[in-house]
């Protein structure tokens, strides 16, 4: 037979139709017996050359093929495709070269001259798209003109490229930027660069260009990460600044470096021209399905003045933070979490690398815990270590070790049924125990008696002690109340107690600190009763449909024998008949000299009601909404029935409800049915014999507040996932940003008064402020923020921020101003958004005001 040169059909490929009614011969083949033929040549010849090759290549165009014989080539045309193990490769016309084992990709354009069609290489999950692409199956090198690709959040341009075997890709002429643009807001013009793979890109001589105009930006050569799923080891870019008190700076300059696929390390320091200085080391670390952390060290040095100077002053300071998180997937039974804020009281009292938040904490809190929990059983153990510090009075209190054993509430009386059925409980089988033991080491000192040195002194000072409670209660429920009673018991161990010794000769006191073994026991009995009635009042014209009232009246009784443990003796002044406590120093307390029977009474109510909506459903019918009037309202009392006078104890009322829809408010106060004397204390004599009032006023709190906010518009801005602006006084710690929301307002007032009677007259300490915060935008892209408040009766401003944020799509911009108080400064900073290249910005910090406000 003889060869037939060329063949074109459309079809999907030489498994699709070719010859089905289709076939276009450039020459005549002798029917339906020729195409046949020529088919099956084509068939054979793809055959033939995918045996030198590892796999099969597949291809197809949506348009037509076009077989050439002679030179072993194949032409798609229209959404041709060509796919070879994981390479795939689109564009409108594909030539396949089957004798050289390769292929080449071109666009075409339409009516309009618009590029259309343009090759897209697919490999591993990234996607080449380039003018013109040549690919050779075998030793998997390619030529790419006008190539665009993207490599770790680098948009890369290039002129020409080649692809070597390695996956490198050498490049001449072209740019690296972060701008998906088509026309990119700003990019490095370079002359050649090299892409390596899941490390790094290289860039010969470049200039950074905005738009399409130069800047003074020039570098001979540089380096950027190329990591898919972890940053690379580089430089961090510190921020800079002036101070009248430290003099030049230079903040958060180091280094990050990885350290494999789960942990990181970033180190920095602070310098100042002035002699300060300061170090800081984070590391993170992330086992997936196992735990999760970071670890934060500081240490800094500060100086105030000079060292010539008489004025002179160092402080030295440091800080640790410790969080750490086990997945819950890691185990069912085991848990180990740990939270650690320790550190010098003075660490956050300068004004450039503390937050806000920091800086106005003065109480900072440690808990690192593991505990276990038996499976299928009702009790677990837990072990920890605390930690609190106070950074005014600049106390420290530790607890170590705290251990707890629990037993969950069980019901014993169950252990008597056996394999009954549950249905039908006996009263005996509704009784729960529940159990807890407690062992704490605790040591409460100031921050300036820990030292090495110091030690001895500080192990006499801890108090430790052992303390067990069980609860014994069971719930009695009729068609009108529920009578909970219950059984509490409480037994505490101290392993010190304190004696004292009189010694008439030179009328002396001497305390001594005993150990040993003292026990102190303590129990309590009593019954808690609750119901609950509802009132119903309908309304048959207007909106308002019903209105239901709801009262909760509760009393309770409980009984304490008292457990007086005081010592009686020659141990008041000059050997007076007095009393001491040996147990006063017990970390757990103790039992009350005195035996109880208290009476609490208790009265919650709350009204809402049903209102017709505007709206109506499907079938026209007005649709029905609650409304709460009064959310809470309640009052509550306590009477000791075994006390020879001032029975009542102060009267408590508390109501909480939301008006209009839109105002929070909670009222809070405290009542004493007592008159006082001259002391202030009180005496068995009411209040309405001594002025007529019910009742004195002792103390009351209110707070209002309302939340406003625009409805939304447009898609929020994802990129930095949020919804305040005013979120850190650094703005290079993110400020979170939605531009959906035009504007949002907060605003809270709180008010409270507390009052000393003596006799008839008082005195009175009121305090009452204003906090509010909101965003604005003032223009497409812009958005202010701001946070700040003011103090009515010192008639000064609370902490004052204000934020202005620009979004410039592949850059932003961020201002933040402090203008009041000691923290009084100023910040800007313009940067790139994506992070491989974060350090691209400009940043000045600058503190203003009086000098002497800047550090202490």
């Amino acid at each position: 037979m003889s060869p037939i040169p060329r063949i074109s059909c459309s079809g999907t490929g030489l498994s699709g139709r070719c010859g089905e009614g289709t076939a276009r011969p450039e020459r005549a083949l002798g029917g339906w017996r020729s195409i046949f033929l020529t088919v099956l040549s084509v068939t054979a010849l793809a055959a033939t050359k995918a045996q030198s090759l590892k796999d099969a290549v597949k291809y197809d165009a949506r348009d037509s093929m076009t077989f050439d014989m002679a030179l072993q080539t194949v032409y798609l045309f229209g959404g041709a495709t060509v796919k070879y193990q994981d390479v795939e490769l689109t564009a409108d016309r594909i030539v396949l070269d089957m004798a050289r084992e390769e292929v080449q990709a071109y666009g075409t354009t339409d009516s309009s001259g618009k590029p259309v069609g343009l090759p897209l290489f697919k490999q591993d999950g990234k996607e080449v798209a380039a003018e013109s692409i040549r690919y050779n199956f075998k030793t998997k090198e390619g030529m790419i003109t006008e190539v665009r690709t993207t490599e770790s959040q680098l948009i890369a341009l290039a002129h020409l490229s080649k692809r070597h075997a390695n996956g490198e890709v050498h490049s001449l002429g072209g740019s690296l930027t972060t701008c998906d643009r088509p026309h990119p807001h700003y990019r490095f013009a370079v002359a050649r660069m090299m892409v390596i793979p899941e490390d790094k890109i290289i860039m010969g001589p470049a200039i950074m260009k905005i738009g399409r105009v130069p800047t003074p930006l020039v570098a001979p050569f540089g380096f950027f990460p190329n990591h898919k799923n972890r940053g690379a080891a580089g430089l961090l870019i510190p921020t800079w600044g002036t101070s009248d008190q430290f003099g030049l700076f230079l903040l958060n300059g180091g280094y990050y470096f990885p350290l494999g696929d789960h942990l990181d390390e970033q180190l920095t320091a602070d310098i100042y021209s002035k002699g300060s200085w300061g170090l800081r080391s984070v590391t993170r670390y992330r086992q997936r399905y196992r735990s999760s952390g970071n670890l934060d060290l500081q240490f800094t040095s500060k100086r105030n003045s000079l060292p010539e100077y008489p004025d002179f002053s160092e402080q030295r300071t440091f800080f640790i933070r410790w969080n750490h998180a086990v997945d819950p997937k890691a185990s069912l039974t085991d848990r180990f979490n740990a939270s650690v804020n320790l550190g010098s009281s003075q660490n956050f009292t300068n004004n450039f690398n503390s937050s806000t938040n920091d800086y106005l904490s003065n109480t900072f809190q440690s808990n690192i815990t593991w505990s276990h929990l038996w499976t299928g059983k009702p009790y677990s153990l837990s072990v920890s270590a605390r930690h609190s510090q106070n950074t005014l009075n600049r106390s420290f209190d530790v607890t170590l070790p705290s251990v707890n054993f629990i037993v969950q509430r069980f019901f014993p009386g169950t252990l008597l049924r056996g394999e009954a059925p549950t249905a039908g409980r006996k009263w005996y089988e509704q009784i729960g125990i529940t159990w807890n033991s407690t062992f704490d080491n605790r040591l409460s000192t100031t921050e300036d008696q820990l030292s090495i040195g110091n030690l001895p002194r500080l192990m006499d000072r801890v108090r430790n002690g052992v303390r067990h409670t069980a609860a014994v209660s069971t719930s009695i429920k009729t068609r009108a109340f529920t009578v909970n009673p219950q059984l509490n018991i409480t037994d505490r161990t101290y392993f010190q107690a304190l004696e004292k010794t009189y010694f008439p000769g030179n009328d002396s006191l001497a305390t001594d600190t005993v150990a040993g073994l003292h026990n102190l026991f303590d129990w309590n009995i009593g019954a808690t009763a609750t119901s609950k009635l509802y009132g119903m009042y309908a309304f048959h014209k207007g909106r308002l449909k019903a209105i239901r009232h709801v009262i909760t009246p509760s009393a309770a009784i409980t009984y304490l024998p008292g457990n007086d443990t005081r010592v009686f003796g020659p141990y008041g002044s000059g050997g007076a008949y007095g009393s001491y406590a040996p147990y006063e120093l017990g970390i757990y307390g103790q039992p009350a000299p005195n035996a109880s029977g208290l009476v609490t009474l208790g009265l919650v109510q709350s009204v809402e009601g049903k209102l017709l909506s505007r709206k109506t459903d499907d079938k026209g019918e007005p649709l029905t909404s609650k409304v709460k009037f009064l959310d809470y309202l309640g009052i509550n009392a306590n009477y000791d029935l075994l006390k020879d006078s001032i029975n009542w104890s102060p009267v408590s009322v508390a109501a909480r409800t939301r008006l209009l829809d839109l105002l929070d408010l909670n009222l809070a106060s405290n009542w004493d049915p007592y008159a006082t004397d001259s002391l202030g204390r009180n005496i068995q004599l009411a209040t309405h014999r001594l002025d007529g009032s019910l009742a004195h006023l002792r103390s009351a709190t209110a707070s209002l507040g309302f939340e406003l906010q625009s409805k939304r518009y447009g898609t929020a801005n994802t990129s930095s996932g949020g919804q305040q602006v005013v979120a850190e006084a650094d703005p290079g710690k993110g400020a979170r940003i939605n531009f959906s929301i035009p504007w949002h307002l907060r605003v809270n007032y709180s008010w409270s008064m507390a009052r000393n009677y003596k006799q008839r007259e008082f005195t009175e300490q009121q305090t009452q402020s204003v906090l509010f915060s909101g965003d604005l935008n003032i223009l497409k892209y812009w958005k202010l923020g701001f946070s700040s408040g003011y103090d009515m009766e010192a008639r000064e401003w609370t902490p004052t921020s204000l934020n202005l944020y620009w979004d410039l799509h592949c850059w932003e911009f961020n201002m933040n101003v402090i203008p009041l108080g000691i923290r009084k400064s100023f910040t800007f900073r313009i940067n790139v958004k994506a992070s491989v290249l974060h350090d691209l910005k400009y940043e000045l910090r600058k503190p203003f005001g009086n000098k002497n406000e800047l550090l202490y």
